[in-house]
């Protein structure tokens, strides 16, 4: 009997037979950067491949606590009761405008570890998805308020956020749901009943907690950016599944044009933080929302759409289609149809916020 013969089929590679690009192909489905990081260990081959795949997601772990942390919340919940005193300087009614004076501050109250070191060997990265730890308590929010999503568009600057919360949520009885109709064209909705001025201030404190969340992440991604330039589209999101933060190709190349011209400047950093312009926010309030297409009931539904004061609206753009939050499938469904129905409502609040 030959030697060939004798061979024990556990000794053979199954993997040697395999093209690079299959495997490559694999390690793109696969993504996951610990994982990856294992394969590492697997074949000499497996080790000269693994950096080169194209798509990976990373999980950014909780920032230890040092021991001044409990002063670092103190103070970072003070920057926050501090903004929302500028902001919200008087009762607030119909229309109002909330005017905060105009100030550079710092780079934010939330910090993350830089990616950077972990992604420096994937240099043809081009599809990257990182999530990141939920620091609720650095910028008021609750942590196990889970039923509060929200989106945001960077390029050089905000495009748009919106944040969409409710006090509670329920698969809907069809015996017993009240019945809220929106018409396709807008002009059923109502907003059931106004807002008193304690119920809007506290809205418009969740909405600016969430505008710096989205301000950190934007950070965060210029640091990314500075490093990886074979990038082409970006999602950073939370392990809470809370809030999402993407950008695409055409984000990119104006989010790197940006960068260039602050470069170039003298004045100020290329990887500071962008300060959040002059926006415009609407807000919409309806007590009892029922979701016809994916049977829920929402209770005390909010949405604000916020966008830059002097932002272009892009020709055939709809608001309605560009909700995309992150969660279950289920939950994505129903909080994308509670957008979809409010934003079509005609009653609603009209405010303005200067930059910060």
């Amino acid at each position: 009997m030959s030697r060939n013969q004798m061979s024990s089929p556990e000794n053979e590679d199954f993997f040697d037979p395999l093209p690079d690009s299959l495997l490559l192909l694999i390690f793109n489905k696969l993504c996951d950067s610990r994982s990856l990081a294992q394969c590492l260990l697997v074949s000499k081959r497996f080790s000269s491949l693994v950096f080169q795949a194209d798509n990976v997601f990373l999980s950014i772990p909780t920032p230890k606590p040092k021991s001044a942390s409990s002063h670092r919340n103190r103070a970072s919940r003070n920057l926050l009761r501090t903004l929302v005193h500028k902001f919200i300087a008087k009762p607030l009614q119909f229309f109002p405008c909330v005017a905060a004076p105009k100030s550079p501050g710092n780079s934010g109250c939330i910090s993350y570890y830089s990616p950077n070191e972990v992604l420096k060997h994937f240099k043809n990265v081009k599809s990257l998805h990182i999530k990141v730890p939920f620091q609720c308590e650095k910028i008021g929010l609750e942590c196990s308020n889970s039923l509060l999503k929200w989106q945001a568009e960077f390029s050089g600057e905000l495009k748009n956020c919106v944040v969409l919360s409710a006090t509670s949520i329920q698969e809907c009885n069809k015996n017993h749901c009240c019945i809220n109709h929106v018409e396709e064209g807008g002009g059923g909705g109502t907003v059931g009943q106004i807002l008193n001025d304690d119920e809007l201030k506290l809205r418009i404190v969740t909405t600016i907690s969430c505008l710096i969340a989205a301000s950190a992440r934007h950070l965060l991604l210029k640091q990314i950016l500075a490093e990886h330039h074979m990038l082409e589209n970006v999602t950073i999101s939370d392990v809470n599944k809370q809030g999402r933060l993407c950008v695409g190709k055409d984000q990119i190349v104006e989010m790197r044009n940006a960068m260039k011209s602050l470069a170039v400047s003298e004045s100020s950093s290329s990887i500071e933080r962008t300060p959040v312009p002059d926006l415009s926010m609407k807000l919409w309030y309806v007590p009892v929302l029922e979701l016809p297409a994916t049977g829920y009931l929402m209770k005390g539904a909010t949405l604000v759409v916020i966008k830059p004061v002097n932002g272009v609206t892009r020709k055939g753009s709809n608001q309605s289609d560009s909700f995309d939050f992150d969660g279950d499938k289920s939950e994505k469904m129903a909080f994308v149809e509670a957008a979809r129905m409010m934003v079509k409502m005609k009653k609603s609040y009209a405010m303005t916020m200067n930059s910060f």
